[in-house]
């Protein structure tokens, strides 16, 4: 039976795709090719979709156990298997589902500010056309319109934000110390560095330097109207044909998006709106994982 040694179980819009690189990079880690199979999430009900490309992407989440193992036989003599899914960090079942299959299974997560999180996540659907509203105010405003999901957050560009939440069920079914949980800050600063840190943590060489040069899943919007209307129109083709195409296009890195992407900056209202939004979970957060998380909660956003 092939199954994790390790899970990334988060969060989405926070480096997971360069991380997963790094770790594929090392001899000693097999890494399952399928980035997000979202296996011990595949049974919760997903939002409405509202798009070709969303649809075909949520086919693409695998279900059966059997397969899910599968996806690991290319194991030959590694010390550990791992996994990525993010969205492991957006449902209440998940922990329970990991655990009672892979109860000895080490957990690792990269949490980002979950304000700059949210805002990720929308340019990140703005540039691939899952996102046809332009304002992030409203799209904000619409989500606090209602409370912010307790048990599934898929969809919810507040609600994937709430890590406490989410992240206290890990720690109340696994050993504290098979858990680590890194900072984006972290990787953003030194990602060599706490790839040392996460080499160690599975017990595989440390000393190991993977290529950390690409900046892996890069969001934006795409400034050429001619280039944003051939990746956007192209997008459900695009989905489809995912799994047939060399990895570094199925990972989310492509020419297009590379070369003309630009950030607009997030409104300093809307920031301060979703700090007073964000900050309970971020205080029970910090005590959860021994972290100080108090730049999280200033209105200009401090790197650490």
């Amino acid at each position: 039976m092939a199954l994790p040694d390790f899970i990334v179980i988060g969060a989405g819009r926070s480096g997971t795709t360069s991380l997963h690189h790094c770790l594929k990079q090392h001899p000693d880690i097999f890494m399952c090719p399928h980035k997000s199979p979202n296996y011990f999430v595949s049974h919760e009900k997903q939002p409405a979709r509202e798009n070709a490309r969303v649809r075909a992407m949520a086919r693409q989440w695998v279900s059966d156990r059997g397969e899910y193992e599968n996806l690991f036989d290319g194991a030959r003599g590694e010390k550990v298997r791992g996994e990525v899914s993010p969205v492991y960090l957006q449902a209440e079942s998940a922990p329970a589902a990991i655990h009672e299959a892979c109860p000895e299974a080490k957990l690792i997560a990269v949490l980002r500010n979950p304000i700059d999180r949210a805002y990720a996540h929308f340019l990140g659907r703005r540039r691939d056309g899952l996102e046809p509203r332009a304002d992030f105010r409203a799209v904000v405003a619409t989500e606090l319109s209602a409370p912010l999901p307790d048990d599934v957050a898929f969809g919810s560009y507040l609600g994937c934000g709430r890590y406490h939440h989410f992240l206290r069920g890990y720690y109340e079914r696994f050993p504290h110390e098979r858990i680590r949980v890194f900072l984006f800050d972290d990787l953003r600063r030194d990602l060599p560095g706490l790839m040392r840190e996460i080499y160690a943590f599975l017990d595989v060489d440390a000393g190991f330097s993977p290529d950390t040069t690409y900046r892996h899943n890069r969001t934006g919007v795409i400034e050429n109207p001619v280039a944003r209307f051939v990746w956007t129109r192209t997008a459900p083709i695009r989905t489809l044909l995912r799994p047939l195409w060399p990895e570094f296009v199925r990972d989310g890195v492509h020419p297009l998006k590379a070369v003309s992407l630009v950030k607009p900056e997030l409104d300093p209202a809307i920031r301060a709106d979703l700090i007073d939004v964000f900050r309970e979970d971020v205080i029970r957060l910090q005590n959860l994982i021994g972290r100080d998380l108090a730049h999280w909660l200033q209105d200009t956003p401090v790197a650490r």
